[in-house]
């Protein structure tokens, strides 16, 4: 079974995790590209500065290096290295290049003024970068007309020099390697701590949802003022409150109405099963009275009749309920008013306004709901009186309506009399004297249109 509450932790810790992750590989990655292009920056800065430590006069090249501030070049552990060609002959090497067996750093051309940076393996094993820089060595300002000169008289040109630099990248890799182990190690415990976290808030946010699990499961359909508060609670919540209570108002009516119809039923069955125990019992103690066996008979068969007519009304009542009847029977409206009519003759007056087309419903439906108005106009109304019944169209459809040429009727129906006029098994008489009404008339037409 699905549960919120666990969707609502995975999926939120996933998320956070996953963007958590994504920046901290971004800024891995930025960090490794930072990283990379400073140790290159100095290694260029480097090689700039031993760039300028190299000159040129009429008395050839001078490289004023000084271990004594440069003590990385000339030591046998953790040492840098540099080497200078002129032209393709070595013209000069780190001291730290005379410790390793291999004591050359490998030449590579290059064009004037070009730099060039390669991985490799340094001559003593370590991985590292070499920097290569082609370029002419610098001449004082003051001694530049005379080495020129000196060189055209020699028919010379200023020899290109090649400095090679060389760096291990071994720290800066294991500190990279250090920070790839924290930013993993950091991305562990986030996603422990935002499972921790958005468990504990989901919970935090559920409980209105378990408050109101509390409330609904305190609920009893009998309770009198049975609603659920939406005060203090999430705004969330309050448009699922309001359709909580707007359903146990509709299952309070619906329980009520059923109360109401187990007891009518129960009433309607109970006054002709007492009526056939009490003429039975009659019978019994007094079996020389003719008249009441001469009649016993007779009054059984209508009582049975009338416990018939009940049990089929409500048979057809529990067929119809929420269920519409075939509307598949053509017929015409004046035809089943006249035929209703012919009862009635001295009761009714007909006033037909129109001529109305076949009328495509269900037949049975139709009279049922006719013959109860009919019969309930005439039964509320005084004896004397005289009914109109009007036939007029509304739109397609027909219209029929029914009125007295009295204002008062015999027996006054109320307006809560009037709403429950459609409700099955009501009836305006509450002690259900009538031979011929069980209240389930008017209720058919409620299910059968």
């Amino acid at each position: 079974m699905m549960s919120i509450r666990n969707n609502l932790v995975k999926s939120l810790s996933i998320s956070l995790s996953l963007v958590f992750a994504l920046v901290m590989l971004i800024i891995d990655v930025v960090l490794d590209n930072w990283v990379d292009k400073e140790f290159e920056q100095s290694l260029m800065s480097k090689a700039s500065l031993l760039v300028a430590l190299v000159s040129e006069d009429e008395r050839g090249v001078e490289f004023e290096f000084s271990g004594e501030f440069m003590p990385e070049f000339e030591r046998q552990n953790n040492a840098e290295y540099f080497q200078l060609w002129i032209g393709d002959e070595v013209y000069e090497k780190s001291d730290s290049l005379g410790f390793q067996l291999n004591n050359s750093l490998p030449f590579v051309p290059l064009l004037e003024g070009k730099k060039k940076i390669i991985e490799t393996h340094l001559p003593d094993g370590r991985d590292g970068l070499i920097i290569y820089y082609s370029f002419k060595a610098q001449v004082d300002t003051a001694k530049r007309s005379g080495f020129y000169t000196h060189l055209k008289e020699d028919g010379v040109t200023q020899p290109i020099m090649l400095l090679a630099y060389a760096s291990s990248t071994e720290d800066t890799e294991g500190i990279l390697v250090f920070l790839d182990f924290l930013f993993v190690l950091a991305t562990f415990i986030v996603v422990f701590l935002v499972v921790y976290v958005v468990r504990n808030k989901v919970d935090l946010g559920l409980i209105p949802l378990n408050e109101l699990n509390h409330e609904l499961k305190k609920i009893k359909i009998s309770d009198e003022n049975l609603k659920l508060s939406n005060k203090n609670l999430s705004l969330e919540l309050v448009p699922f409150i309001d359709s909580i209570n707007s359903f146990i108002d509709q299952n309070k009516t619906l329980y009520e109405k059923e109360k109401r119809l187990t007891s009518d039923i129960a009433h309607e069955l109970k006054t002709p099963i007492t009526e056939l125990i009490n003429l039975t019992e009659v019978v019994i103690k007094f079996p020389q009275d003719k008249i009441s066996k001469a009649d016993y008979p007779q009054q059984v068969l209508g009582i049975s009749w009338r416990l018939k007519n009940v049990i089929s009304n409500l048979l057809l009542l529990n067929k119809l309920s929420g269920n519409g009847l075939p509307k598949d029977d053509i017929f015409d409206y004046q035809q089943i008013i006249h035929a209703l009519y012919a009862s009635y003759e001295n009761r009714i007056i007909l006033n037909f306004q129109t001529e109305l087309p076949p009328l495509e419903n269900n037949l049975f439906a139709v009279e049922t709901v006719l013959k109860n108005l009919i019969n309930n106009a005439i039964q509320y109304s005084p004896e004397e009186s005289v009914i109109l019944l009007t036939l007029e169209s509304v739109g397609e459809l027909p219209h029929v309506s029914i009125s007295n040429e009295v204002s008062e009727v015999s027996e006054v129906l109320s307006v809560e009399d009037l709403e429950n006029m459609f409700e099955p098994m009501w009836q305006k008489d509450t002690s259900r004297s009538s031979s011929e009404n069980f209240g389930l008339g008017v209720g058919h037409c409620c299910f059968s249109l």
